[in-house]
């Protein structure tokens, strides 16, 4: 018999559309994707991990002690949900309407409905030391959130602006965002020099911002600090900076999207619908979390999210289940 849900993804979205199905008494397959490397997506085993030493309330979250935690607490309160600590690689709709889940190993599970929470990765820039870097936490996704000491601030701060942060406007609110904190900011373009000169004739004299077109050649830690950066450009000289902020560009995690034929938002997140809440372009099909805001990624949304998407798909799920029960209320 059939799942009443199968859920890809065991992250924030994911671990709450789990938790609400199953103690709403909805037999629920979770996959997980949290824990050991083998249950990780194809772009996500490419890339470097990031230390989750941190509970960051924005951006990619990736506690795995909270994650695992969490499952725990799933598995001892909510009885028909049952986790499993696989990687899926494919999923498909049958003939009859049911979603099919498969794993490496040619394992399969059936569900009535299926929930992709299965998240996002960064692609990095094609920078030498980049990753290490970002291994490092070298590399802040996040503005300060207060002044930052003097010893920091006398250094000055750099802003890596390749990829989305590349985008004029964006680039613009950045800079001026991060100047609020620290009184040095310097804007590093990696050679494009278009976006040099566009952001130089919009700078204010006398700001404190420095606009460097030049291109980068690496990226090292500076040994002599926790969060310092050197810099080296192309032409040879070299540059420490107190920290280096950029965001890497957030793409859509797993092939599930191509496989169901999913329609895609402008941002390469899945695109859900507002008439039929979380719903994705396919019926029965429904998607929550990072892999539907990929500019929006935030652990209070992805809790929401998975909030949300449990009650749409429960409330479907009754409503098959006792189709003669609305027509007796109206």
């Amino acid at each position: 018999m059939p799942a009443d849900a199968l859920i890809i993804g065991g992250g924030p979205a994911g671990l709450k559309a789990a938790w609400d199905l199953g103690r709403g008494h909805h037999r629920t397959i979770l996959f997980s994707a949290s824990s050991a490397p083998a249950d990780k997506c194809d772009e996500q085993l490419n890339l470097s991990p990031r230390p989750g030493s941190k509970f960051f309330l924005e951006g990619p979250f990736g506690n795995s002690s909270f994650l695992d935690l969490a499952q725990e607490e799933i598995q001892q309160q909510a009885s028909h949900v049952c986790i499993e600590r696989r990687r899926i690689i494919r999923v498909k709709r049958l003939a009859d309407g049911i979603f099919q889940a498969e794993d490496p190993d040619g394992n399969s599970w059936r569900g009535r409905l299926l929930i992709l929470a299965h998240g996002s990765v960064e692609v990095f820039p094609g920078i030498a030391g980049y990753g290490n870097c970002w291994r490092q936490q070298r590399i802040q996704t996040i503005p300060p959130t207060q002044q930052l000491p003097g010893h920091v601030s006398a250094r000055g701060v750099a802003i890596l602006a390749v990829g989305e942060l590349a985008e004029l406007t964006t680039a613009l609110r950045t800079i001026w965002r991060i100047r609020q904190y620290n009184s040095q900011v310097h804007v590093y373009t990696n050679g494009d020099h278009e976006l040099a000169q566009a952001l130089q004739t919009r700078k204010p004299p006398d700001t404190g911002i420095t606009i460097e077109g030049k291109g980068i050649l690496r990226l090292e830690p500076d040994i002599s600090t926790s969060l310092g950066v050197v810099i080296y450009l192309l032409d040879g000289t070299a540059t420490t900076e107190a920290f280096l902020y950029h965001c890497p560009t957030p793409q859509l995690c797993g092939p599930f999207a191509r496989q169901l034929d999913l329609e895609l938002a402008e941002s390469g997140a899945i695109h859900v619908s507002a008439r039929a809440p979380y719903m994705t372009s396919m019926d029965g099909v429904y998607a929550a979390g990072d892999c539907t805001s990929l500019d929006r990624r935030t652990l209070f949304n992805a809790l929401s999210m998975g909030e949300g998407v449990a009650a749409s798909v429960a409330a479907r799920l009754e409503q098959e289940q006792w189709p003669d029960l609305e027509s007796k209320i109206d």
